[in-house]
């Protein structure tokens, strides 16, 4: 009897360690939408619905902040980000929230599993918000970062006086 019990408290405390992680990356308000257009700065026009011609929502990638177009590596961060997410295609939102700033919803995108918040960190063409990337996963993609200012990928390579996130955005 003594080992049911055993058992049946890790059980427990594994689906409760699961079940973190499952919320935590905010999963539960996760929703498929449509690819209309990539914007400056992060902000994504989707559809609710395959090939509808009505964008009925913007959203912005939470947690991580790209250089504008008119930046360094704001081309090729807006060309990174069209490659993985070309017009009508079919992508996962899981929103966090509204943003402060405009009251956009911000959301980690993914696209077949793989995460583009991550990537772009990853191929130094954004890098993590310090002012609003608050979640747990936050602490792995300021890991990432730093992989990518070691590796002077994407802005990393520039010979940065300030650093991105005092840009203007």
């Amino acid at each position: 009897m003594h080992i049911k019990k055993r058992l049946a408290f890790l059980l427990g405390l594994t689906l409760l360690f699961v079940g973190a992680l499952f919320f935590d990356a905010g999963q539960a308000l996760a929703r498929t939408a449509f690819v209309m257009e990539i914007e400056d700065g992060g902000i994504i026009a989707v559809s609710n619905w395959s090939n509808s011609e009505k964008v009925d929502a913007r959203v912005r990638l939470y947690g991580v902040r790209m250089p504008l177009f008119k930046e360094p590596y704001g081309k090729e961060a807006r060309d990174f980000l069209l490659g993985y997410l070309p017009r009508g295609a079919k992508i996962e939102l899981a929103s966090v929230g509204h943003s402060a700033e405009d009251g956009l919803e911000e959301v980690l995108v993914q696209v077949g599993g793989h995460s583009v918040n991550y990537a772009l960190v990853d191929e130094g063409l954004a890098w993590v918000d310090r002012r609003s990337c608050k979640s747990s996963y936050c602490r792995r993609w300021y890991l990432v970062e730093h992989n990518a200012v070691e590796a002077r990928k994407g802005v990393w390579g520039l010979d940065l006086e300030t650093p991105p996130w005092q840009w203007s955005n």
